[in-house]
């Protein structure tokens, strides 16, 4: 009686993967990224199509779903501020989802030419005021009490 043994499939190199070159992973900017902040650049590069580079949208639901909201704005500014991603538009307002770009900035981290971004240069206006205790939300404005 002959037996033939059916073997299952490797599931190794069915379908997409995400590429990082060793130059990025060797790099000192990544080296400082928090572990949240490279996991989350991985997403981010999971997300990339290869025609997508200045259009990949995230929404503030599809983050909650990898991890803590607070968590994700840390590690999202990490690469922000690191040179790996920029902000193509910043959403949350109206329903509408933050648009990055992957970026090349990180290449020159460290070197005169880095253009550095400060992340509250990006926040929109509403998040710059600070209100005191003695302040009452009314619609958009606020009325001291």
């Amino acid at each position: 009686m002959n037996k033939t043994v059916k073997r299952k499939k490797s599931k190794t190199n069915n379908g997409p993967f995400v590429k990082l070159d060793n130059e990025i992973i060797d790099s000192k900017p990544f080296q400082e990224l928090t572990i949240h902040a490279k996991w989350l650049y991985v997403e981010f590069k999971k997300r990339y199509n290869g025609k997508n580079k200045y259009n990949i949208s995230l929404t503030q639901k599809e983050s909650k779903a990898i991890m803590a909201i607070n968590t994700f704005n840390k590690s999202r500014n990490q690469l922000i501020e690191k040179g790996f991603i920029d902000l193509i538009r910043r959403g949350g307002l109206w329903k509408q989802c933050s648009i990055f770009a992957l970026s090349e900035r990180w290449r020159k981290y460290g070197t005169p030419e880095f253009e550095k971004i400060n992340i509250k240069d990006i926040l929109p206006p509403i998040y710059k005021n600070k209100f005191s205790k003695g302040h009452e939300f009314l619609g958009n404005q606020y009325k001291q009490k």
